[in-house]
This record gives structure tokens, sequence and C-alpha cells, in this order.
């Protein structure tokens, strides 16, 4: 729910302020579009801490970022594999669940603590090693993947129901003229060529290397991207793209705060979640670099708060990783207000807690594996 006014104020204050702001400060790596500038406010108010945010766009920008020590930042957002590795590295510092008073009157949702022991099988099958990765790591959000898709397109939503896969990837088959994007990262990009395929995502080798190069030049995509997939294929500028449901949802609640209603909005463009597909977490951590330890707990603390989860979650589209929270939102289901009943509807729809599926969270691969995998993908966009 995007309060302007809110926002616009809030940024002329802290503009009006910026020169003579001696309050400590939280230096925070985030992704962008990602945090409810309200909760931002909330928190410097109640703590007197200056939160000071700074804005990576990938997993690998945000390892680079902590790897380099150029900016000691106290609190840094990354992915369930890009913490693993984060982990591996000792790059992170373990949590102090004393200054973390909130999490004993919280539960996580069930596929938030499915990804968790996720992430240790894989640590453990990998390396032998066992680790709780809730010693590092509180969930921000949580999701599902899927294929955003033009619905003005006659005949592919019933295609994307019909083949799945399938319908996205041969585009010599199924609607070879519609406009096909892909998420710009590597392991995405292959990890989607292997669910086409029927394998794990997590699984490589040069055999899997090379039959996902095939499928992914035969989809012929026109647009590799990130945030400007959700808003080409609103635009009516794309056709399908594999990305986080949490994109489509980002738009769709601007749409909804616009004044159009759900069914309006489907009608032009909707996700198809693939009943076997990738689900994701971004979780907080804080680096062995970090200068504010404490204030890191604090921000961390706060957003392990229901009623804090539920107002972020207003303008940013992913699933909360509470079920407090959770249940907060979907309440909204019979609400007079037309926005919060849409907001409930559509958290049911996509994220219904008891929604059933095979869903996987990606592993942190051997760097020559991702090497292999990027070099790839780099072949395959520049036709080289």
């Amino acid at each position: 729910m995007k309060k302007l006014l809110v926002v616009l104020t809030l940024a002329l204050v802290s503009i009006g302020l910026a020169g003579c702001d001696s309050r400590p400060v939280l230096n925070i790596l985030n992704w962008g579009e990602y945090i409810n500038d309200e909760v931002v406010a909330q928190f410097e108010e109640e703590y007197g801490i200056n939160v000071k945010i700074s804005v990576a766009d990938s997993n690998e920008l945000f390892y680079s970022k902590i790897k380099s020590k150029t900016t000691p930042f106290d609190l840094v957002i990354p992915s369930d594999y890009m913490i693993e590795k984060m982990v591996e590295e000792d790059m992170l510092l373990e949590l102090d669940y004393e200054k973390l008073p909130n999490r004993q009157s919280v539960t996580y949702m069930e596929g938030v603590d499915q990804i968790f022991e996720s992430m240790t099988a894989t640590t453990l099958a990998r390396s032998g090693n066992t680790v709780d990765y809730t010693d590092y790591a509180v969930p921000y959000f949580w999701g599902t993947f899927g294929i955003i898709y033009n619905n003005r397109v006659a005949g592919l939503k019933q295609a994307l129901e019909t083949h799945g896969w399938a319908a996205y990837f041969e585009a010599n088959t199924y609607l070879p003229n519609a406009r096909r994007g892909m998420y710009d990262v590597a392991q995405m990009a292959y990890a989607s060529a292997l669910f086409y395929l029927g394998e794990n995502p997590n699984n490589y080798s040069t055999s899997l290397l090379a039959q996902a190069r095939t499928v992914i030049q035969g989809a012929n995509f026109t647009q590799w991207g990130d945030d400007m997939l959700k808003r080409d294929i609103e635009a009516n500028n794309l056709d399908m793209a594999f990305t986080y449901t949490g994109d489509y949802l980002d738009r769709l609640y601007i749409q909804l705060e616009e004044g159009k209603t759900l069914t309006q909005v489907q009608a032009e463009f909707d996700i198809y979640i693939p009943e076997t597909t990738m689900v994701f977490i971004d979780a907080m951590v804080i680096p062995n670099t970090a200068k504010n330890i404490d204030g890191a707990h604090q921000f961390i603390n706060f957003l392990l708060d229901p009623e804090v989860v539920a107002l972020n979650s207003e303008v940013v589209g992913y699933a909360t990783a509470l079920e407090e929270a959770y249940d907060i939102i979907v309440a909204y289901v019979n609400d007079p207000d037309p926005w919060k009943k849409n907001w409930a509807t559509a958290n049911l729809t996509y994220y219904n807690k008891d929604r059933e599926g095979n869903y996987i969270p990606l592993t942190t691969l051997s760097p020559t594996a991702i090497d292999a995998i990027q070099t790839m993908i780099q072949e395959v966009v520049t036709g080289s």
C-alpha cells in the first residue's frame, strides 16, 4: 500500500536533517524496492538510530560488497544459497538470541522452516558439516518463483496451465511469437531449465549444463533483466518471464492502490506457479565486519513484530515469514476497504500457507560449477 504522501514527507524531513544528524548509524544492504519507508521511520524514532540503506541487485553483488570490506555494513539481507556461502567462508556473525526476545513469541511459516531444513541438509551432503542456519539468519521475506504472463495474449494462460514449463521453454512449439524474458541471474536460469528437464535444480554436471544450454537457447529469450521484467509484462511489452512471485504481487498491489480490482489486474497480467518450482528465503544476517552489532539486533528484533512485518508487507509484495503476520493480513478478506480485501485475497491466492507443491530452494554450488554456468549463460545471451 503506497502511502506516497507519508513517504514524500519523510524524504523531505530526511533531507533537512541529513546535515545535522548525530544519531548512531545502522548501515543496511538490501534489495531495491524491498522495504516500507514507514517501517524505517518507526524504527528510527523508537531507537534513535539513523538507518542508511544501500541497494544491491543480485546475491553475487551482496557477496562481493561484504567480501571487499569497503563498507562495514551492519545488516545484510541476501538469499538462502548466498547465506550458505557466506557461512562457509566465515563471513557472518552468530546471532545473540538474548537480544531477539520477539523470536520467542512468533512462529515461522512451514515453508520457511522447510527451507532452513533444506539448507542444513544440502550443506551436510556437500561438505559433511551440520549447520543450523537459524544461528545466523532471521527470515525477512520468502516465496515461490513463477512465470508472470501477459493475459492479453490469447491462449497463453491455457498453454501454461496445460503444458507448464514446456509452454515457456519450447518457443517453436507453443506460442512462437510470444516475447519471453528471463531473470538475469545465471543460476536461476540454469535451475529453471533443469526444472523443465525434470532434474533437481541443485544438481550440476557437464552433461546437464549442455542440456540446459540447449533448452535456454531454444526459448529464444528476447529480454534478460530483473525488475524491468514485471514492468514490461504489465505494460504489454513482454509476454512471459520467469521470476519471483513477489515481483508480480508488487505490481499487483500498485494497480490495486490505483483503483483496479484484483480481477481486472489478473485479466491483464497474472502469474503461473508450476507445481514443481523454486522457493527462496531472504534473511537478515550480520556480517563479521559490522560496526553497530547492537543496532543490527534491534532492527532484526523489530522485524520480528507481526504488526511491523504486516506493515512492511503492504509495499513489498512478498510472503511474510511469520504465521502471526500472515493471519493479520488474511483477516482483511472481508474488510469493507477494497484494497485490504484484495490484499488479503492475493495472499490467500498466491501465498496460501496451506498450498501444496514441490518447492526446492537453491543451494550454493561449487565455484567451478558457478563459473561454468555463468559462462554458458553469457555465451547464450551474446550469441557466442
